[in-house]
């Protein structure tokens, strides 16, 4: 039988998104395509070795803008995974009606609140546009900065480079 919820505070979903990590378990270096989507993951762990958390990169085959970085907590006390950052382009709503002021529209960011574990909904199910990113490049470089993994550049050199797509092109006269 699981064990019961875990009850968390703000501060430590907090904690948990900011501490610093590093990777144990490197993506691989390039993603792969699985049923429309091309998807990557890795593991980390906190800079003090105590923590553990799996890291997933998703991309639509079929459209780009569609793509969904997160991080998940992976506790040791046999609680179950929690789902703590996803960072999101934009997909729609989860029904037919179109409602642009609804984030789901937009870039943007799901994090997790100690209220909707508390309410026994999915901890990161709020959303919140996010201006930091417009592209899935960009969401991961903002995602790795978020999650403070360290030794990023040693897996994301491109990225974490900030190379455009528009730096190669001749500057207007």
């Amino acid at each position: 039988m699981p064990a019961e919820p875990r009850r968390y505070t703000q501060d430590e979903i907090d904690n948990l998104i900011g501490c610093a990590k590093v990777v144990e378990e490197p993506p691989k270096r390039d993603l792969k395509l699985d049923r429309g989507h091309f998807r990557n993951d890795m593991r980390l762990k906190s800079a003090d070795g105590k923590l553990e958390f799996r890291a997933f990169m998703r991309r639509s085959e079929d459209l780009p803008e569609n793509f969904s970085i997160g991080l998940a907590f992976l506790p040791k006390d046999g609680t179950g995974e929690i789902l703590l950052l996803r960072c999101n382009g934009p997909h729609g709503g989860y029904n037919d009606s179109f409602d642009p002021e609804h984030p789901h529209w937009d870039f943007h960011v799901h994090r997790a609140s100690a209220e909707m574990i508390e309410a026994g909904q999915r901890p990161e199910k709020a959303a919140a546009v996010n201006r930091d990113f417009a592209s899935y490049e960009e969401a991961l470089q903002y995602f790795l900065r978020t999650t403070n993994v360290t030794d990023a550049r040693t897996y994301f050199a491109d990225i974490a480079q900030g190379t455009l797509p528009f730096a190669e092109q001749e500057p207007i006269p």
